[in-house]
């Protein structure tokens, strides 16, 4: 194995740490450390987990969130993106997404790539959906890719263990995987480990709280074992290793039932009303209207612009201009499968009770919890490094950074020559024969629309940093 990546689901860059996460906070002192590391929005698992393994914007791999209406598979259903729905989408459409991923593209030189997770069917589905037939595999608790491989790991490892929170014994059982199995008999030219925490109990108990606390540090002491095992196996003691995180995190200070609220003001008549369709994604909602109809999309935006957790917002080309919003090609996720209103919860900086920065509206969870979906600048931050034989030493970098970055990272070190028309960039300025990070260009843009009337005003900002071609979101914000 030559690249290993590690994520580490839901965590920001404050808590690595001695305290926290000695291990990773240590190693990542030996490497290079990225300081303005994004998400792409919604700052969701399952789009960002695709962005991550497909190098492209979401509007290009035709994942919009985590909970979604896919048009062009079932124009009147909002769904989860999970495996079984998934695999029920390609067996209609012939693919899930748009483009090749990092297992496909790999295949095609030869080589192979390997997920192993602990987090969502969905999230895992996503990062390798070709491979039952590109030569790597995706293992989850709940299946695995091809499926003949899950009798050969139980008869190495085991049954994979109950969850918990925190989810501690399924982290060990995706290190057993990776170091007993995956490195020493498939080799795979890069693989991946997705730690499900600290996002479980982030969700659960809150950001900063017990369960929180105990799961990055019990992570980081996963994270430990895995590279002290790889290092003594031949196949991976020279691996570069790779560490990101897909999103950050707020606190909820207050949950909307967005259906309820618009039947309250009649927008919507009841709860059957499917003239709008609503798909909750934590801090941020997708909406899609009948017939992509601009007259009622702006019927919505008026509607929504009225309440005090409404925050920045975006329209779809094929709902075309809403005056007041702003367009969603801006933000990556105009294409065949965009939402036609997409909405994020307002936020703000103030701490929640365990000093965590980020506050927020949720469509979902409880007051107090954690979330994230958002386009807050707590949640499009999360985290970004490296270590080994060709990466920099001691290197903390604040060129922008992104996790549709990864993949053309990969394919870079790799060596390897392809055409594919990433989004993202290889980061080259984290190399030992990269550029100087000072000589990196950065361009930093501004976006506002407004809307008033006698009754009320909307105005919004957003905030975006490019290098070369490719962008990235730092935040939008509802003046």
């Amino acid at each position: 194995m030559k690249i290993l990546v590690v994520s580490f689901d839901g965590l920001q860059p404050s808590q690595i740490n001695e305290d926290l996460m000695p291990n990773l906070y240590g190693y990542l002192n030996e490497g290079v450390t990225f300081t303005n590391h994004h998400a792409v929005y919604p700052s969701v698992t399952r789009i960002n987990s695709t962005s991550m393994f497909t190098g492209r914007y979401p509007g290009s791999h035709g994942i919009a969130a985590n909970s979604v209406v896919m048009r062009d598979f079932d124009p009147d259903l909002v769904f989860s993106v999970m495996q079984p729905m998934l695999e029920n989408i390609r067996k209609k459409l012939g693919d899930v997404l748009y483009v090749e991923n990092l297992g496909d593209i790999l295949n095609n030189f030869g080589e192979k790539f390997v997920a192993v997770g602990a987090g969502t069917t969905g999230n895992s589905f996503l990062q390798n959906p070709n491979a039952h037939k590109n030569g790597g595999a995706v293992v989850n608790p709940e299946f695995t890719l091809p499926y003949s491989l899950e009798k050969t790991l139980k008869s190495t490892v085991g049954d994979w263990p109950s969850e918990s929170i925190p989810n501690e014994k399924r982290l060990k059982h995706c290190v057993d995987i990776m170091t007993k199995y995956v490195i020493p008999k498939i080799n795979p030219t890069v693989g991946l480990i997705w730690f499900s925490e600290p996002d479980k109990s982030h969700h659960a108990d809150g950001v900063g709280n017990e369960f929180g606390t105990q799961a990055i540090k019990y992570a980081d002491k996963c994270f430990g074992d895995l590279i002290s095992k790889i290092r003594k196996i031949e196949n991976s003691k020279d691996a570069n290793v790779i560490i990101i995180s897909d999103h950050g995190y707020s606190t909820i200070k207050g949950v909307i039932d967005i259906k309820e609220e618009l039947i309250k003001v009649g927008l919507l008549e009841n709860e059957q009303d499917n003239k709008i369709l609503i798909a909750p994604n934590g801090g941020s909602v997708l909406f899609y209207v009948e017939n992509s109809e601009n007259k009622l999309a702006t019927k919505l935006a008026r509607t929504l612009m009225q309440f005090e957790w409404c925050g920045p917002m975006f329209y779809s080309s094929n709902t075309g201009k809403i005056e007041g919003l702003l367009p969603a090609e801006l933000i990556g996720i105009e294409g065949p499968r965009c939402p036609d209103v997409t909405m994020s919860f307002q936020w703000n900086s103030e701490k929640n009770v365990a000093g965590y920065k980020g506050m927020i509206y949720s469509a979902g969870g409880d007051k107090n919890l954690g979330t994230h979906g958002s386009i807050s600048k707590h949640e499009m931050n999360n985290v970004f490094g490296a270590f080994g034989p060709d990466f920099k030493k001691g290197l903390v970098c604040s060129t922008p950074t992104g996790n549709v970055d990864l993949t053309p990272t990969i394919i870079h070190l790799l060596g390897l020559k392809t055409d594919i028309p990433f989004d993202g960039r290889p980061i080259r300025e984290a190399l030992l024969e990269g550029v100087n990070h000072e000589n990196i260009k950065v361009n930093i843009e501004e976006f506002k629309s407004e809307y008033s009337n006698e009754i009320y005003s909307y105005k919004q900002k957003l905030v975006t940093s490019s290098v070369g071609n490719t962008h990235y979101i730092d935040y939008a914000e509802r003046n």
